[in-house]
């Protein structure tokens, strides 16, 4: 670990580093959790209003930057867990126009986790208590490779120094390139780890991930740790090849029954409205 942290990254290849952690996990036990369907995910762009779902999606292989957890030409989807972390991940800026994607898994979701540890929630200043993914079996050892690894993936990376992602690139192969994780699980750094983000393999994202809604905003204002928005449009359907289906206006709920009655609470930053029964009833 010392001779990790005193590594000069710029000048390192990630196959080096990947030698180097290798020790690191020989008896390295995690509880890697499989999550039911029906996990509602968030992905957005800083860009004009987009014309297709794919325009939301990952990037093609050929302008696929390193990431957190991707090398340079090899896209995973990043996506949120909370309608909110999009715009702290994308950081657009005043003026700027910005489309969120929504879906919701269709099948079981087996992720490995890492970042969760109590001192990445310190230095990163969240106001959440650590999420509870932690290692097993808890002894001293384990827990000293997972607060290793959760210093090095959630380092804040300088514009300019992204060559800084190679160790938490090595460190994510190290954790889900097996085939039996269809993704990865880390608190979000942009939020100061107070939600949650999931970098998804394509073979599970292309087959397993249905469309719940498109929404296109206009950033008035930024401040600090806040955005100010104004929602310009939205959509909830797509044409055969991905086109979106804009309404041209926001949501509207209608209440068809005489003497009808809804109950709005807010829900991951939007509005959810349910009937008598305590059923949702969807925005059309």
């Amino acid at each position: 670990m010392k001779e990790i942290r005193a590594l000069d990254l710029k000048h390192t290849s990630t196959e080096h580093l990947l030698e180097l952690l290798a020790p690191i996990f020989r008896g390295y036990a995690v509880e890697a959790p499989r999550f039911d369907p029906g996990i509602t995910l968030f992905r957005s762009r800083v860009c004009g209003k987009p014309a297709n779902i794919k325009d939301l999606w990952a990037p093609p292989p050929h302008v696929t930057p390193l990431g957190r957890v991707n090398r340079a030409g090899s896209p995973v989807l990043y996506c949120c867990t909370s309608r909110e972390v999009p715009f702290f991940e994308s950081q657009p800026r005043e003026g700027e126009t910005v489309a969120i994607a929504c879906w919701i898994t269709t099948a079981p979701l087996q992720v490995n986790h890492v970042g969760y540890s109590e001192a990445a929630f310190k230095t990163l200043s969240s106001v959440r208590q650590q999420a509870g993914w932690a290692p097993r079996p808890a002894n001293h050892l384990n827990e000293a490779v997972s607060n290793f690894l959760a210093e090095i993936f959630t380092r804040i990376v300088p514009v300019g120094s992204e060559y800084e992602y190679k160790l938490s690139v090595a460190a994510a192969e190290k954790l889900f390139a097996d085939d039996i994780f269809d993704g990865l699980l880390y608190p979000t750094v942009a939020m100061r780890a107070n939600a949650d983000n999931f970098a998804l393999k394509l073979r599970y994202a292309n087959d397993n991930l249905r469309f719940q809604k498109a929404e296109y905003a206009r950033i008035e204002r930024v401040r600090d740790f806040a955005y100010d928005i104004t929602w310009l449009d939205t959509a909830t359907e797509l044409e055969e090849d991905g086109a979106i289906r804009w309404k041209g206006r926001l949501d509207q709920w209608v209440i068809r029954e005489p003497y009808g009655q809804l109950t709005f609470t807010a829900q991951n930053g939007e509005w959810i409205a349910r009937n008598r029964d305590g059923e949702i009833v969807q925005p059309e």
